[in-house]
């Protein structure tokens, strides 16, 4: 049975990446999926997508990484969540002013959907939801939809991320995932979140939880000029 570490919203926080990364070398998992938004929220997106593109992981283009491709109001009014407020686009400027060529480059290559099949089960992965990058789809979504469109993509998991707060939910067909947030989970919970899959005739999913050095990516923050951002980072929102 085929195992597959998915990965979303790193958010250019290199601490919980690492220790993602960790996690998956101690239980030897090698088949990773990302399913985007490497930038943002937090300092060091160069290092995240440098990391990532050195693994060679297959990885999506998440709102925020399109967001900054786009660059200015007209990438904050396409991608970003409509009526953010001042701090949020400070940070978004941040971020757009500090992403290198190279960061750029490989956020521009990457696709906006992924369908794979691993072991005879195929997979959808996405960012938001196969309608758009910037859909919220949480745990209580509507089950026609959920099985609309595993049943259109041919497929018998679908994984989406975009909201930070996990969750596993079996339909009709298959299994939708939520892997949660790398970088900066919403849930109330601080640590990484990934979500480990087996796949095969009868696929099936978990949630992985782990703790990250906070303390060194708020003092990051603060010298950046973002330390709004860290209180929010602890309570994990």
């Amino acid at each position: 049975m085929a195992r597959l570490a998915v990965l979303s919203d790193l958010h250019a926080n290199l601490t919980a990446l690492q220790a993602v990364l960790e996690d998956l070398e101690r239980r030897g998992l090698t088949q990773v999926l990302v399913l985007g938004d490497l930038v943002g929220y937090l300092t060091r997106p160069n290092q995240v997508v440098a990391l990532v593109e050195k693994r060679g992981w297959p990885c999506l283009a998440g709102n925020y990484d399109q967001a900054v491709l786009a660059g200015g109001e007209a990438g904050i009014e396409q991608f970003l969540k409509p009526g953010i407020g001042p701090e949020p686009r400070a940070v978004f400027s941040w971020t757009e002013r500090r992403v290198n060529q190279a960061t750029r480059a490989f956020l521009a290559g990457l696709p906006g959907q992924l369908s794979l099949e691993l072991d005879g089960c195929g997979l959808l992965a996405v960012h938001g939801s196969p309608a758009s990058v910037r859909q919220y789809v949480h745990a209580d979504h509507p089950q026609d939809e959920l099985e609309a469109w595993l049943e259109q993509a041919g497929a018998q998991v679908l994984c989406l991320g975009h909201t930070h707060v996990p969750f596993v939910r079996s339909v009709s067909g298959g299994l939708v995932v939520n892997p949660g947030s790398v970088g900066k989970s919403k849930d109330g919970d601080p640590s990484a979140s990934y979500a480990l899959i087996e796949l095969g005739r009868r696929p099936r999913a978990q949630i992985v939880r782990l703790g990250w050095d906070l303390e060194e990516e708020a003092r990051l923050l603060r010298e950046a000029g973002l330390g709004a951002r860290v209180d929010r980072l602890r309570q994990g929102v």
